[in-house]
């Protein structure tokens, strides 16, 4: 079902925006009146922002520990939870936080649940993470389970830290002697195996495996280094994807 970006008025006059999820855009003015409120404009969401919001910068697990935390801290003050949103908001110092806590806002003024307004956001919020969202909605004790994600979040983000940590000298090790050996096969070996050549002698077998990785390195080297390059990166990229994170 597509959703539709509104912009509406309630009995007050007062402006209201969000999003709402309808067959079609006289659905959306529907359900809107339905509401309560009279919509002056809709639109298709996914023509207004999906290929901007493709390209947004995701949230990151630091942004997502600090965005809970604070949120969690002024639910746990008896703020209403569009008052915490709009305070966490104006703190927000990242744009692509401010553009996601906007959008988020204005859901839960529209009157969908925190844990639908996240829902719509699958790139920046894991399953597991609206699932708990929801429970909490559910049993109404919001701000203690934001709590622990917060503690949750942060307690995995510096064990992560941790393990990074210790595997950078063995990965500074591992390029170094990449690099050792690349050198020697594609410049030692050849000017080596040049001598036993003039000699007109038959070469032993480990030299002549040398000299078939170092013809390898010189002839195919840099489209190997490009395709592990690329492989890499299509291997982060694909557990950065919404699916990976659940």
């Amino acid at each position: 079902m597509p959703s539709f970006r509104y912009e509406a008025t309630d009995a007050l006059g007062k402006i209201v925006r969000g999003t709402i999820d309808a067959d079609s855009e006289r659905g959306a003015r529907n359900q809107l009146r339905g509401r309560g409120l009279l919509p002056l404009s809709t639109s298709l969401a996914a023509r207004a922002e999906g290929f901007g919001a493709s390209l947004r910068t995701r949230l990151s697990d630091a942004d997502l520990a600090w965005l809970t935390r604070q949120l969690a801290s002024l639910l746990a003050a008896s703020l209403p939870l569009d008052a915490a949103l709009s305070a966490t908001l104006e703190q927000a110092e990242k744009k692509h936080i401010a553009a996601t806590l906007g959008g988020v806002r204005d859901d839960v003024r529209a009157g969908h649940k925190l844990s639908t307004a996240l829902a719509a956001r699958p790139r920046d919020f894991p399953e597991i993470y609206r699932a708990l969202i929801g429970a909490g909605e559910e049993s109404g004790d919001l701000a203690q389970v934001m709590e622990k994600l917060a503690d949750y979040i942060e307690e995995r983000n510096a064990l992560r830290s941790k393990v990074l940590t210790a595997f950078i000298y063995p990965a500074v090790v591992a390029c170094v002697s990449v690099i050792i050996v690349i050198f020697l096969l594609g410049y030692v070996v050849p000017q080596v195996v040049s001598a036993f050549s003039q000699a007109k002698q038959e070469l032993p077998l480990l030299t002549r495996i040398m000299l078939a990785l170092s013809d390898y390195v010189r002839e195919w080297g840099v489209a190997t280094g490009a395709a592990l390059a690329a492989a890499v990166a299509l291997w982060r990229y694909a557990l950065r994807a919404p699916a990976a994170r659940r």
